[in-house]
Parts: structure tokens; C-alpha cells; sequence
């Protein structure tokens, strides 16, 4: 396969569709963050419950169904393998506004992710087919802002939405566009051509161990799931704070989250794609080290956003806003740093044939770890501290960072492995 054998304006084209598919699997598997408190509200559940609705839930399903669907899709088509699985998980999204109990929600959760299993993983291997290694990144840059649009679009939209017609009424204005842009990319997306296919071995297990004894995917994939630990318990957990400990109201906190997320998250992920691509051009060893560096500039920021006194205020306009958002702007934008270098690293070091089951193994990590720990995590210990009254939210997600310094550490560990492997590769068509 070659990733010559289209069109510029094409590929273009398919990196929109994907990452228009990205925002919208984002968007439905973010939107539980915006409608925690109505939700929790209605069913008398305690935080520990919401945490586990909006991340193990969710994440225990989604992470392990993505290892065998990815098998299919590179087995397969993986075209084929995200339109289905993107028509799933929009419906069941969909009817997720019919819940009529805290576990029905919660079963219908676990539906969605089994559909958002085939999404994220057969996207990134149809982008390192269709872009060559040095627009690789940015490409999976721009594809990685699909999540901080879908942090606005799904915390903002979905809080306007909620205020005026209920929760339920959100889940089915963002579940049933997505089953018409499943029908579009069916009809409009090529599979690439890809070589050497007969080299695929025979079991799933073989394919795991192939791809762990790649020395540095391992530190990879470990380093991306303690990082998504803080990560995730942030988003998931930054509308509860805002309200409880600086008494926004559930519009505004949507609307600050969401903005900072679109444009400070969605600018620093592309500003990591470019920089790695420039970086890694003079020294390989960027591509992982730039992970690192944006997670301790990030670091002091997010801890200013948590203890920052909530009587600082400014006025923009007619609005009054806590001082504590801007430092959860900038730490936001060196935050992205990883996203690019990191997916892009996985697809650098694996066989064609590899890329797939890779980012679902990666994503396994991510999401165990990160959304199915993180979420859950922060929720026991705000009950924990629940004689702390309003302050149990501002401490749990403060003893959270932790992880993020140890996923710092794994990155920098893994940076010669990564090097040695790639001087390893011999250099193929279209790689």
C-alpha cells in the first residue's frame, strides 16, 4: 500500500469524515459528564455510582470488545468495521434518553461502548495508510481535537439542552446524527490497499505477543493509561467542582469547560502534532519526550485551578467568572502534548498489518485505566472525604495527579526504546 495512490484533497476528505465520526463517538461518551448531577438527581445515586456510570461502566466494555473488533477490522475492512460500529453505538446512545432506572442507564452505557469499540481504532490505522510518516502526526493531530470539540459541543450543548427540555432529550439529539454519518462513510470511504497481508498471523493471542515484544510498546501503552487516569478524572469530575466548590451554575460550566477544551485542548493537541513532526525529524527521541514535557508544564497549572480561592473573580462582560479557569486554560493547551506523539508512535513502530489491533491494545490501557479508574477513583475519594463537605471534589481530584507525574516517568523510560526500534525497522513501501 502506498500512501501516494490518492489524492491530497482526498485524504483530506476522509481525515474530516473520521474526525467528524471521533467527535461525535466523543460527544456521546462525554455528554454523562455535563448530566452527572441532573442525572444523579433523579436516580439517588452517590458519587461512587456516578463514577462508575460515567467510566467503568463504559470503559470495561469499550476497551476489551476493541482487541477482537480490531482484529476484524484488520482481518477485513476497516471502513466497513467503523460504519457499523459507529450506526451501533449512535443508536444505543439514542436510547439511552429512555432509561428508567439508574441500571437500565447503565446497561444501555455498557451498549454504547461495545458500538464505540470499532471507532477510534480502525480511524488511526486508515490514517497511517493514508498519510505518509511525515504528515503522520499531524494528521492524527488534527484527528486528536475531535474530543476537545466534542468537550464543548457535548458540555455546552448538552447543559443548554438539559436546562431547557431535560437529560433525556440530550441523548437523543447527539445519538441519531451519527447513524447518517455511518451511512456516508460506508458509501464515500476507500479501504486502502495494504501490503503483505499474508504475513497476519493466525491468532489473536500471537498478535499481542508480536506486539508487546516491540520493547517499547509496552512503556507506551502504561504511560498513556496513568496519564488518562488524571486525565479523565478531570473531565469527567470539572463541571461537579465548578458547581459545587465555585457555584456555577450547570450552563456556565459547561460553556467555560467546553470552550477551554475546543480551543486551548484542540489547539495544543495540533501544536503537539506539528511540533513532533518538526522535532522528531532532527531527533526521533521527541516523539516521546514531548509527551513528557507537556505534562509537567500542565502539572502546577491544573494544581492552581484546584487550590486557586474561589472569592478571585473577574468580570468579562456581563458574566463573572472564577480566576481559577484561567489556569485550567493554559494548563490545557500543554496538557494535548501526548495525544499526537503518542498514537503516532504506535503506528510508527508496528507492521502494517499490526496498526489496528496496536491502537485498540493502546486504547485498552488508555481506557482501563483512564476512563474506567480515573472517573471511578476521584468519585470514591470525594465520598471519602465527604466530612469536607464542598471541598471533597477539590481534593480528590487533587490527590489524583499523582498518576500523571508516574506517566511522565514511563514516557521518559520508553524514549531509547522507541528510538532503538525504529532504527530497527527496514524501510518499506509506504511506511
Amino acid at each position: 500500500m502506498s500512501s501516494g495512490q490518492y489524492s491530497a484533497s482526498y485524504r483530506n476528505y476522509v481525515l474530516a469524515i473520521l474526525t467528524v465520526g471521533y467527535l461525535l463517538n466523543f460527544v456521546d461518551r462525554q455528554v454523562m459528564t455535563i448530566l452527572l448531577e441532573p442525572i444523579k438527581a433523579e436516580f439517588g445515586a452517590t458519587d461512587t455510582q456516578m463514577g462508575f456510570l460515567s467510566g467503568f461502566a463504559f470503559a470495561l466494555f469499550y476497551a476489551t470488545i476493541a482487541i477482537p473488533v480490531a482484529r476484524i477490522a484488520d482481518a477485513w475492512s476497516r471502513s466497513q468495521v467503523l460504519a457499523i460500529s459507529m450506526g451501533l453505538w449512535s443508536f444505543v446512545t439514542a436510547l439511552c434518553g429512555t432509561a428508567g432506572s439508574f441500571w437500565q442507564l447503565a446497561l444501555l452505557r455498557v451498549g454504547v461502548g461495545v458500538g464505540e469499540a470499532g471507532g477510534t481504532p480502525p480511524s488511526q490505522a486508515l490514517l497511517a495508510d493514508y498519510f505518509p510518516p511525515e504528515k503522520r502526526s499531524l494528521a492524527l493531530g488534527i484527528f486528536s481535537t475531535a474530543p476537545n470539540i466534542g468537550i464543548l459541543v457535548g458540555l455546552f450543548g448538552g447543559a443548554i439542552i438539559a436546562e431547557l427540555y431535560g437529560w433525556r432529550t440530550v441523548f437523543f439529539v447527539f445519538g441519531i446524527p451519527g447513524i447518517f454519518l455511518a451511512l456516508l462513510l460506508r458509501l464515500t470511504v476507500k479501504e486502502p490497499i495494504r501490503s503483505n497481508p499474508q504475513e497476519r498471523p493466525q491468532s489473536l493471542l500471537a498478535n499481542i505477543r508480536t506486539l508487546f515484544a516491540i520493547p517499547s510498546f509496552p512503556f507506551i501503552a502504561l504511560a498513556v493509561g496513568f496519564t488518562a487516569i488524571s486525565n479523565y478524572g478531570f473531565g469527567v469530575w470539572s463541571p461537579s467542582f465548578l458547581i459545587r466548590v465555585h457555584n456555577l451554575s450547570l450552563i456556565d460550566a459547561g460553556l467555560y469547560l467546553g470552550l477551554i477544551g475546543a480551543f486551548g485542548g484542540g489547539l495544543g493537541t495540533v501544536l503537539g502534532g506539528y511540533l513532533c513532526d518538526r522535532l522528531t525529524a532532527k531527533d526521533p527521541a521527541w516523539q516521546l519526550r514531548l509527551p513528557v514535557v507537556g505534562i509537567l508544564l500542565s502539572l502546577p497549572l491544573q494544581i492552581a485551578f484546584l487550590l486557586w480561592p474561589e472569592s478571585s473573580t473577574f468580570t468579562l462582560g456581563a458574566k463573572v467568572i472564577p480566576t481559577t479557569m484561567v489556569f485550567l486554560a493554559v494548563s490545557s493547551l500543554f496538557a494535548g502534548f501526548w495525544i499526537a506523539p503518542t498514537y503516532a508512535a504506535v503506528q510508527n513502530v508496528v507492521p502494517a498489518h499490526y496498526r489496528t489491533q496496536a491502537a485498540a491494545l493502546l486504547l485498552l490501557s488508555f481506557n482501563l485505566l483512564g476512563m474506567g479508574l480515573g472517573p471511578m477513583l476521584v468519585g470514591a475519594l470525594s465520598d471519602s472525604l465527604s466530612m469536607l463537605g464542598a471541598d471533597a471534589i477539590r481534593y480528590a481530584l487533587l490527590s489524583s495527579l499523582i498518576t500523571v507525574v508516574v506517566g511522565a516517568a514511563i514516557y521518559w523510560g520508553g524514549t531509547h526504546r522507541y528510538v532503538n526500534d525504529l532504527a530497527a525497522l527496514t524501510p518499506t513501501p509506504g511506511r
